[in-house]
């Protein structure tokens, strides 16, 4: 009787605490199924239908058609406005090739009248500068404008039109003394 006894209690005391082979055995298999579950739910779930897929895919194709148009437009302004600069850079340009023309034929009329034909120093200087001022204007009709390196000729030009500007004011001066 004392065995039964304890066998009655230590079940009882197994099934309060759950410690059953068979528990463990159904614990371990709930956990198993309950994964499965789980990750066969996040797939159906992640997954969409087709129709799905296929309206987000148009939506994008939509956006790239709007983006691409979009881009065009742009090209097709800066395409323009670059005209633009480069008709005024163009005409700004031949003004200040005409005005060194003019300042060069000034000191030739200068040294004319002055009686320094004998001057090779001076007479130098001025077909030096001449010679410059026609070698700018035939870069300018020479260049052509849909070429990428709009900026650096732009640069370059401009710095050597500065410099022949300088080099005619100096030579006025100097002409002038």
């Amino acid at each position: 009787m004392k065995l039964f006894k304890f066998i009655v209690f230590h079940q009882i005391i197994i099934e309060k605490n759950c410690i059953t082979p068979k528990y463990k055995k159904m614990k371990k298999r709930n956990v198993i199924f309950a994964t499965i579950a789980f990750a066969v739910m996040s797939i159906f779930v992640g997954c969409g239908t087709s129709a799905d897929k296929t309206a987000a895919a148009e939506k994008e194709v939509a956006e790239a058609k709007e983006n691409l148009a979009d881009a065009k437009r742009d090209a097709i302004l800066d395409r323009k406005v670059e005209a633009k600069e480069w008709q005024d850079f163009q005409d700004e340009s031949s003004d200040k090739i005409t005005s060194n023309n003019i300042k060069i034929a000034e000191l030739k009329r200068r040294m004319l009248q002055s009686g320094q034909l004998e001057n090779a120093v001076l007479r130098e200087r001025i077909i030096n500068l001449e010679m410059k001022n026609t070698e700018l204007r035939k870069r300018m009709e020479t260049y052509d404008a849909s070429q990428n390196d709009w900026a650096s000729f732009k640069r370059e030009f401009s710095n050597d039109m500065d410099e022949l500007g300088e080099s005619l004011e100096d030579l006025t001066v100097d002409s002038k003394k």
